[in-house]
């Protein structure tokens, strides 16, 4: 069948603008990402790979229009952006075509599987899985060139309601095909930040997918590779889905109609953020830094959010009436940035759910505000936190420099240590008349 087509809707993929929904005057549009064709502060493009990338597998979802509407943070446009080899038909039902596409499959030596749980279902898991695969469709198999067997995915895209008649309506898809499952897994799905799965063991579409491509191709490197590209495109939206609720529903608090039902999504999102490295910041954190590895047990690298606005302001020195102020204002601006660049410099450490560190940059884009509670000191906390904040607008391409009060010895230690240099050193003053001095990273630590 043709690649990455869909039914039923049009391919926006050179579409350039749509109207805003959350405008109601005007003729205001969004701008969109010519690549990815999302909006530009949601552009994933960062994380997908620069062509397509095909694997033996062809993929078939079948979503329900109702998920087909929810394209902002729907996973099976990520699935198309990534796979060359991704089909997508949208409906209730689907006879004809469906038929088609099975027939087709099969004259080409694919084996149909169709990802959908039951007593009747091959788990993949299994050590003669594939065996019972091919001897189930031997014909098939047997018109295949020499090599791996070949298939073609089906998944159905919807809530469990909605995937259950989709089946029942699709009569071809138990007739023709060979259910599959795979085993539970005790991994929290990330897509849970954003929107609450039935149950704990159940994953999202682009989740479901990638498990299942890695079973059928366990020895593919093509399949690290997109399951790569699929995954961190997949906490990017994630990411920028949470900044972008958060910042609506502080500027909007009206909206607020189920007080408990918020306060339940926002300790899901917390509990996953401590679990879960979603946005990426550990990975670009990291990269390169042969010193500081990982962080101790029960320790997580965060970005900062609006809400810790309070926890910063109370552990600066020099707060003031309108630090408060300034310092949500800038966690909310890094929050933006982040969303475009994949980088964030305002950052946190969390232990068990609660934030015990910080470090930020300022208005005037120098790093500061770097703090770790006294409990949880002496373990290089404060280290990694100015390598992630240097490190990350390194990647940016931002100059990296700071402002410490002559005679904080423990900074400057600190700095230097990590290869920051004082530019300047001036009189050295007293008191309250104490200089700052610029200090900037050269890397020699």
């Amino acid at each position: 069948f043709s690649t990455n087509t869909i039914r039923l809707a049009d391919d926006h993929t050179t579409i350039r603008k749509r109207p805003d929904r959350s405008i109601t005057q005007g003729d205001s549009y969004r701008n969109y990402c010519k690549s990815c064709n999302r909006p530009l502060p949601q552009c994933l493009c960062e994380h997908l790979p620069e062509e397509k990338i095909g694997l033996e597998t062809k993929v078939l979802v079948l979503q329900h229009p109702v998920e087909f509407r929810r394209k902002t943070i729907s996973t099976v446009p990520l699935l198309k952006l990534v796979l060359d080899q991704c089909h997508v038909l949208v409906g209730r039902s689907f006879d004809v075509e469906l038929e088609t596409i099975i027939h087709k499959a099969c004259n080409e030596g694919r084996i149909p599987l169709l990802l959908f749980p039951g007593p009747n279902a091959t788990v993949l898991e299994d050590t003669n899985a594939m065996e019972q695969l091919q001897a189930a469709n031997y014909k098939s198999y047997a018109q295949a060139e020499q090599g791996p067997a070949k298939y073609l995915l089906i998944i159905v895209d919807g809530t469990w309601t909605q995937a259950k008649r989709m089946v029942r309506n699709s009569p071809a898809l138990m007739q023709k095909c060979n259910p599959i499952q795979f085993t539970g897994t005790d991994d929290l799905s990330i897509y849970d930040a954003i929107r609450k799965q039935p149950d704990t063991h159940c994953l999202s579409t682009l989740e479901s997918c990638v498990r299942t491509l890695k079973l059928l191709e366990p020895e593919s490197a093509r399949t690290d590779e997109a399951s790569k590209h699929l995954l961190d495109s997949l906490r990017s939206m994630i990411f920028t889905q949470l900044k972008y609720e958060e910042t609506h529903l502080q500027k909007n608090p009206d909206l607020i109609r189920n007080s408990s039902k918020l306060k339940a999504k926002k300790e899901r999102q917390k509990n996953i953020l401590s679990t879960t490295n979603i946005s990426g910041i550990e990975d670009h954190a990291n990269a390169g830094d042969d010193e500081i590895e990982i962080l101790p047990n029960g320790y997580k690298l965060r970005p900062l959010l609006e809400s810790d606005a309070e926890f910063v302001d109370s552990r600066w020195p020099y707060r003031s009436k309108k630090s408060l102020v300034m310092i949500r204002k800038q966690i909310i601006a890094d929050n933006v940035n982040s969303t475009r660049t994949g980088y964030s410099s305002c950052l946190g450490i969390e232990h068990r759910g609660k934030l015990v560190g910080c470090v930020m940059r300022h208005t005037n884009g120098s790093i500061g505000i770097l703090h770790v509670d006294e409990d949880h000191r002496r373990r290089r906390l404060g280290e990694f936190l100015l390598s992630s904040a240097t490190k990350a607008l390194q990647q940016k391409n931002d100059p990296t420099y700071a402002f410490i009060l002559e005679g904080n010895t423990a900074s400057e230690a600190l700095f230097t240590k990590m290869g920051w240099e004082k530019i300047y050193s001036g009189k050295k003053g007293t008191g309250k008349r104490r200089a700052k001095r610029l200090w900037e990273y050269t890397g020699s630590g």
